[in-house]
Formats: C-alpha cells, structure tokens, sequence
C-alpha cells in the first residue's frame, strides 16, 4: 500500500475508534463513573452540546456549519506539498468523530477528565485533535 493511501486508512481506524470509545463511555460510564490512577483521572458520561469549553452551548446548526467547512478545508490541504500528513490525519479523524457525534445526535459525548481544577471533559477525538495540531506546527516550527 503506497503512503498516500495508508492516510485515509489511518482516519477510518481512529474515526472507528473514537466512535467505538464514545458508545462504550455511553454504556459503562452514564450511571457508573470511574477514577483511574488514584483520582488522577476521572472517567464519566458527559453531553457536551458546544465546542471547546463548551463554548456556542446548544448553537448545533452554527458549530456543524463550522465543523463541515473546516472539515472541506481540511481535505483539501491533504495534497499540499510540505503538508504533515499524519497531523492532518489526526485533526480530520478527531473532527469527524465529533461532527457526527453532533449531526447524529446533538451533542458529542466527553468522557475523559483530568482532575485538575478548570480543565475541561475530552474525548479520544479532541486527543487526536490535539496531537495532530501538535504534529503540525512542530513541522512548521522545525523545517
């Protein structure tokens, strides 16, 4: 499988897997919240029906209008010279998770905290959001 086809495969797998998180979270955490490593994070169910901080709360047909042309954006960086693909592929699988979280049913499920004071509720697809944002400014910083 040559490189430029091994992305979109990267995306399908960590789509798949955050969807799969956030169905488990649903399940197992909704009336039984868990912490891990001695209180240092905290695992429960949580409707995050806005962005980052729960910002716009319950603006969905703003933050989804938001999400696809980011998104269309997103895509058609894919074959632009220099481009980190793998931060790419790590921004469009976290955002398409979190879209159609939202399209599908109102609100993207959070299920990850970091017990310290202030810090939001995340997901597996705000990480891979992270990361690849990460992975590409370190490109742009370095080379």
């Amino acid at each position: 499988m040559g490189v430029n086809l091994m992305y979109p495969w990267i995306v399908f797998l960590l789509f798949i897997t955050d969807i799969l998180t956030k169905i488990i979270a649903e399940k197992k955490l909704k009336f039984h919240p868990k912490k891990i490593l001695d209180g240092a994070i905290h695992l429960y169910y949580v409707r995050n029906f806005g962005i980052a901080f729960n910002k716009l709360s319950h603006k969905k047909w703003l933050i989804l209008t938001l999400n696809f042309v980011l998104l269309f954006y997103m895509t058609t960086l894919y074959n632009s010279p220099g481009m980190h693909k793998m931060g790419l592929s790590l921004v469009l699988a976290g955002g398409l998770g979190n879209t159609l979280n939202r399209l599908f049913r109102g609100y993207v499920i959070d299920f990850i905290y970091f017990n310290i004071k202030g810090f939001p509720v995340f997901n597996i697809a705000d990480f891979y959001i992270l990361a690849g944002i990460i992975l590409i400014l370190l490109k742009e910083l370095i080379i």
